[in-house]
């Protein structure tokens, strides 16, 4: 039995959450001595997919009646693998599926999520396809590092003085900026700490003049940064004390997790959780308001918070990609034999 792994974003586009499960997806069935290949013309019995941008593909693998299987809301912060669509319209914020994705996600046999609630959500909007909660494992020893040269990458790429705390949040610079302002009202409160915003947008549009301005006016330890090459991704939330997710748009899974693997502080706006994948003060500290998620940053970087580095560290370990894989080949071989018996 052999399964297709495919994945094949445009290189100018953000892309790292995506291409991240792709990794995690291989490595977990290599470590379980599972073959697959990358080769949508090869011979395989099952196809995986992570994202609608393959549409072509998926109909190539529908017309050769091979099951097809769709990992789904694990990398929103990937403009190339997201499955909503926000909006901010009117004060209301809105989080539904583009028609074009729906009909995409109904054309597979199984989709898989992260959570239950994801299911719920899909479902409700939707969906028809079958759907079971997966939630993909991740390569914690990507984090381990035995070189100092390694870990000390991010303070040299960008020239910080590695004295200093350092506060990483992931947002979109197409959606007037949100969750800056929550960084920059935090930073005016601890100039000794360095805050970088890492953003990202489509490739189409350019950033707006009331976003540049609003970068122009930020305290002089707030960095605005777009993307990070992978070795610096890594060495930044090695190094982060906090990663902040203050946007209220869905946050990435892969992020979360790797902040986890990474035993990083996780301080994130609560309605941007991906359905219920963190639990305040035990894996996580969430809160609604912008007021409340500075003043939580603060009181971390003061010692007054209880640090929930450990427990989030012991779930994500429980997640390797040992477990993920047995876990999709069971999946890929229930897959082939229902097909089969059709």
């Amino acid at each position: 039995m052999k399964v297709l792994v495919y994945f094949q974003p445009s290189p100018k586009l953000a892309n790292f959450e995506g291409v991240r499960l792709r990794k995690n997806i291989k490595g977990a069935l290599e470590i379980n001595d599972f073959p697959y290949t990358t080769n949508v013309y090869d011979d395989y019995d099952v196809a995986h997919f992570m994202s609608t941008i393959d549409e072509k593909e998926i109909d190539i693998v529908k017309e050769r009646s091979i099951p097809i299987v769709i990992s789904a809301l694990c990398a929103e912060n990937d403009i190339s693998a997201s499955f909503l669509e926000y909006k901010n319209k009117d004060g209301q914020r809105l989080i539904s599926i583009k028609p074009k994705t729906l009909k995409v996600l109904n054309k597979a046999d199984l989709i898989l999520v992260p959570t239950e609630d994801g299911a719920s959500f899909l479902r409700e909007n939707g969906v028809e396809s079958e759907i079971r909660v997966c939630l993909p494992g991740n390569n914690v020893s990507r984090f381990d590092f035995s070189r100092e040269d390694e870990k000390e990458l991010f303070y040299r790429y960008y020239k910080e003085d590695p004295r200093k705390p350092i506060i990483i949040s992931f947002g979109e610079y197409n959606n007037n900026l949100e969750g800056l302002n929550t960084l920059c009202n935090a930073a005016k409160k601890h100039p000794e700490a360095m805050f970088y915003f890492v953003g990202y947008k489509d490739a189409n549009k350019g950033l707006k003049f009331g976003d540049r301005r609003k970068i122009s006016k930020a305290p002089k330890n707030v960095k605005c940064r777009e993307n990070m090459p992978e070795d610096i991704y890594r060495s930044a939330l090695m190094n982060a004390k906090i990663l902040v997710v203050s946007s209220y748009k869905p946050a990435g899974v892969i992020t979360l997790q790797d902040a986890m693997a990474a035993k990083c502080q996780i301080i994130a706006r609560r309605s941007a959780i991906p359905f219920g994948l963190l639990e305040d003060g035990v894996t996580a500290y969430l809160a609604e308001f912008s007021e409340t998620i500075a003043s939580v940053i603060s009181d971390c970087l003061d010692g007054k918070q209880q640090p929930t580095t450990e427990e989030a560290y012991k779930q994500i370990a429980n997640r390797n990609l040992e477990v993920f894989g047995k876990e999709l080949i069971k999946i890929y071989e229930e897959l082939k034999k229902a097909h089969k018996e059709e």
